[in-house]
């Protein structure tokens, strides 16, 4: 929930579910005597900002459409997801500065021919971050997050989960950012979860980026994408994406009080326009590549589980920026 891992594997993680991805247009023009700013989206930041204080809002939906569970080739599964989340940057000097974010997410999932594992899932989430520009190459960053993840009917007491991440990055050029990070997080009814976090910004021509720095506010994912810059207005990308979800499930459901996993690894593809400056609309096209549910009850001990069907996802994002 806190990384930017290029990898798509996350220790001790599951495979399930799916995950979507939507991106804002980059600036590319900033001048040449200022350092590039690095630190992961995951802890509130935006990576195309300065040291200033900025504003910005995002809302998107994503629809994953029905697919075949393969435990005993019983039942389908759908996904849909909204969320909407703020940050805002406050500059405390010209190198140092602090991040607060917010995020809502609502989840549906959609069982047939099966058990009604769990159907609606509410999550929020706040973060606190901070970024060091040591010198015009070192940047450190860090922060910490908590968050509620739970079913309707499930108890929110019990939905907690928190944690925190650290790294550094070195921008050898103004083309070429490296960095690296360690991130934890508590996990519902599992041991605590360690990730690594791989920070890489690549301008490979004045209109082609490689980057690990993920533009949608996804609470859990971690991937990359390759960003070709059309025209002032319009980027077209492409994005490999790895989501993971962990949430408390109802009272009174088939596993009460229990916890519901859900992983995915999409490949999607983007067109975001920007009709105004700080102003984008993106939308996106892919499909999961794997996907995975796993029910989990009260004693740690797993009730069900299996993956799915490679299937369509589609999308549609909003970011406005002061």
């Amino acid at each position: 929930m806190l990384a930017l891992a290029l990898a798509t594997t996350v220790l001790g993680s599951t495979p399930a579910s799916f995950t979507l991805p939507a991106f804002t247009l980059q600036d590319q023009s900033a001048p040449e005597t200022r350092p590039v700013d690095v630190a992961p989206a995951g802890l509130g930041q935006d990576p195309a900002a300065g040291f200033d204080t900025s504003l910005s809002f995002d809302a998107a939906f994503t629809w994953q459409f029905e697919s075949n569970l393969k435990n005993q080739n019983q039942g389908s599964v759908a996904h849909g997801r909204a969320h909407t989340d703020g940050k805002f940057r406050l500059g405390l000097t010209d190198t140092l500065d602090l991040t607060m974010g917010w995020r809502y997410q609502y989840d549906h999932w959609n069982f047939k021919d099966t058990v009604d594992w769990w159907r609606d899932v509410n999550t929020l989430q706040f973060n606190l971050g901070m970024r060091w520009r040591v010198d015009d190459n070192w940047m450190i960053f860090g922060g910490g997050q908590v968050m509620w993840s739970v079913e309707n009917g499930g108890s929110w007491s019990d939905g907690v989960i928190g944690g925190g991440a650290a790294g550094f990055s070195y921008a050898f050029s103004r083309d070429l950012i490296i960095g690296a990070g360690l991130g934890i997080r508590s996990q519902l009814e599992d041991d605590a979860l360690f990730y690594p976090i791989i920070v890489l910004d690549w301008q490979i021509t004045d209109r082609l980026s490689l980057d690990t720095r993920l533009e949608t506010g996804w609470a859990n994912q971690s991937g990359a994408e390759l960003v070709y810059q059309l025209t002032d207005e319009f980027d077209v990308g492409f994005a490999v994406v790895f989501d993971y979800e962990r949430f408390r499930l109802e009272d009174s459901g088939p596993v009460p009080g229990g916890v519901g996993t859900t992983e995915t690894l999409p490949l999607m593809f983007y067109l975001t326009w920007e009709p105004m400056p700080d102003t984008s609309i993106t939308g996106y096209i892919g499909a999961t590549v794997y996907g995975r549910i796993k029910a989990t009850n009260a004693a740690s001990q797993d009730v069900y589980a299996s993956t799915y069907d490679p299937t369509p996802v589609i999308g549609i994002q909003g970011s406005v920026r002061f």
